[in-house]
């Protein structure tokens, strides 16, 4: 099953797959580190949701992004559960929503390069420890607001919350990713 975002008719959006909006999403991600992970809480059995924040180790060019993460924690346990996750980012010029399909991955050569002295401050025993492993969200959809500038953003989500102004291109843009 793909994810998707839902927009509602009344919210004015720009729904593509053009290769170029892959690639301006791409750039809108790129330029954010911390993400918040949501995933079902498989302990909990009731479909909760919960949300993590996550340091993205890397944002690939096709909107998939690739977190460092250890095997045996409750992140984990939930994708293996339940692997549609949503990733939502935030900046002062931008708010990105992702959807897709995460995957535990154990790969010591891709946690080796992927490793960083912010990842030593968070995980025990370094690369070689088999519990470090990376977490990868194939992204189905990206949802996102603004990313030019902070005034740019700041006008748009005005005019989107008023109703006035050109409208066209005040809402949100989602991309179908490939």
């Amino acid at each position: 099953m793909t994810e998707q975002h839902d927009s509602s008719p009344s919210d004015p959006a720009t729904v593509t797959d053009d290769p170029e909006a892959v690639a301006k999403a791409h750039e809108v991600m790129s330029g954010m580190d911390i993400a918040m992970l949501t995933t079902v809480d498989s302990s909990s059995g009731d479909g909760r949701l919960t949300s993590r924040p996550l340091s993205t180790q890397v944002h690939e060019e096709d909107g998939d992004v690739l977190f460092l993460v250890r095997a045996s924690s409750a992140v984990a346990s939930d994708v293996r559960a339940h692997p549609h996750v949503n990733v939502a980012y935030s900046s002062m010029k931008a708010w990105v929503s992702l959807a897709g399909t995460a995957s535990v991955i154990d790969d010591r050569s891709l946690v080796q390069q992927l490793w960083s002295k912010g990842a030593d401050a968070f995980m025990d025993g370094g690369p070689e420890n088999p519990d470090n492993v990376v977490l990868k969200v194939s992204g189905d959809t990206v949802m996102y607001w603004g990313g030019d500038s902070l005034v740019g953003t700041a006008v748009d989500t005005l005019k989107m919350i008023t109703g006035k102004g050109d409208q066209q291109d005040a809402g949100p843009t989602v991309v179908e990713l490939p």
